[in-house]
């Protein structure tokens, strides 16, 4: 058995009376260095010690090889906080039955950081950037007053800053909780716009936790970006060959994005539809295939612009570009670079059972050709569903209203029946 214990803030005194018996009584005894310290005067001398391995990939192969060569002995693991918040669980779930687990939970630094600022944290989202990219954040920051952070040296407060006020968000206030159980614990705030050029330099162990109620944030709060959000190939942007928020809007509504999603949008050219379905959808994880290259400099501007990291970007052509991709369950297709019936008979037999695929036309021989590969397929007529789009979208002239038609769009959507 392995036993996995959370240290809470790091005090032994905090530990279950079942906690303490799986340290007592477990035959090795493993942590960091800070850990092992913690739970010190607890240990005898017949157990042994190790500190966790760098990588700590190989954890998994080290405790695989002691439980092989020991198979009576327990052994324990030492977690910082809450070991199935943000932890080590993750890990192990991965590695071993949860049979063979037992997790023994005390107080996460988060539930800490939240009590010294007295700030009910019932409704905040919590979100590690420990490891991951700065801008993973940006999707987070229209619709979520309060945000708990675990970071990194890449994610110091100084850097939130800059982010948060280059959104509009320069009056939120940020807490700054360092060092949170220890004698150097120090909680600070700060507005965004006094903590960018701030010196200060923050304890490497800290907690921060933003609040955006009075803050005005630029990013879209709702589903419909404006063109204009985005950077296109004509250099003006919201402008050319995109799939304009009336289309998009309906080609979301018509894939249905669920959580976990694997999804793939081909011929995704700057991402309109791509980066918007990822941006609301942060649980999925959307493969946008794309082999223009001007295209493809404006797709990852917009990925970066709206911190969407759920969004992978194939540069190469469709339907040989897809090969390596795991199993979809939605499917987007925009373009097909006249290889429709390629494209379509590759989807189909890739998407999985009770998926949907929606296409984009435009062109009336796309649309001749769709209608060809469908009476090739033995598709029940209640898998379809049909939708032309016809937008029409106010200018002036001569100092009058005036009505500019689009380009009419046709979209059709199949599920695959099982």
């Amino acid at each position: 058995m392995i036993h996995v214990v959370g240290l809470g803030l790091g005090n032994s005194e905090t530990l279950s009376h079942d906690a303490l018996q799986a340290i007592q009584s477990a035959a090795l005894i493993i942590g960091s260095q800070r850990q092992i310290s913690c739970v010190q005067s607890l240990l005898n001398n017949d157990q042994e010690q190790r500190y966790y391995p760098h990588p700590f990939a190989s954890l998994s192969a080290q405790l695989s090889t002691y439980l092989d060569t020991y198979p009576t002995n327990s052994l324990c693991l030492l977690a910082s906080g809450d070991p199935l918040f943000y932890g080590i669980s993750d890990f192990l779930l991965r590695h071993f039955t949860a049979k063979k687990l037992t997790f023994y939970s005390n107080t996460s630094s988060i539930q800490i950081a939240f009590a010294r600022i007295k700030k009910p944290w019932q409704q905040a989202t919590v979100i590690s950037l420990h490891g991951r990219p700065l801008h993973n954040l940006i999707p987070h920051l229209a619709n979520n007053p309060l945000i708990a952070l675990l970071t990194d040296k890449n994610s110091h407060p100084q850097a939130i800053a800059e982010l948060l006020s280059q959104h509009g968000c320069h009056k939120a206030k940020l807490w700054i909780c360092e060092a949170l159980g220890s004698s150097n614990e120090t909680i600070s705030s700060f507005m965004a716009k006094e903590l960018i050029n701030n010196p200060k330099k923050f304890h490497p162990l800290h907690i921060t936790i933003i609040e955006t109620t009075v803050a005005h944030c630029t990013l879209p709060s709702f589903a419909g970006f404006q063109d204009e959000l985005f950077m296109t190939d004509t250099n003006q942007s919201g402008k050319g060959m995109i799939s304009k928020r009336e289309v998009r809007l309906a080609a979301l509504s018509l894939l249905q994005p669920q959580t976990n999603d694997i999804a793939w949008d081909i011929g995704a050219g700057c991402g309109t539809i791509a980066v918007e379905w990822a941006y609301w959808n942060q649980q999925g994880t959307i493969y946008a295939v794309e082999h223009h290259a001007k295209r493809l400099i404006c797709l990852k501007k917009n990925k970066k612009k709206f911190g969407t990291n759920n969004l992978q970007i194939i540069a190469d052509k469709a339907p040989q570009g897809l090969d390596n991709l795991p199993k979809p369950n939605a499917i987007f297709i925009g373009g097909t670079a006249g290889k429709l019936s390629e494209i379509m008979d590759y989807c189909w037999n890739s998407l999985l059972g009770e998926g949907c695929l929606v296409i984009n036309c435009v062109t009336e021989s796309c649309k001749v050709e769709l209608q060809q590969w469908l009476l090739q397929q033995n598709i029940a007529n209640n898998a379809l569903e049909w939708t032309d789009i016809a937008v029409s979208k106010g200018d002036q002239l001569a100092g009058q209203l005036l009505m500019r038609p689009r380009l009419p769009v046709r979209l059709l959507k199949i599920v695959k029946m099982r």
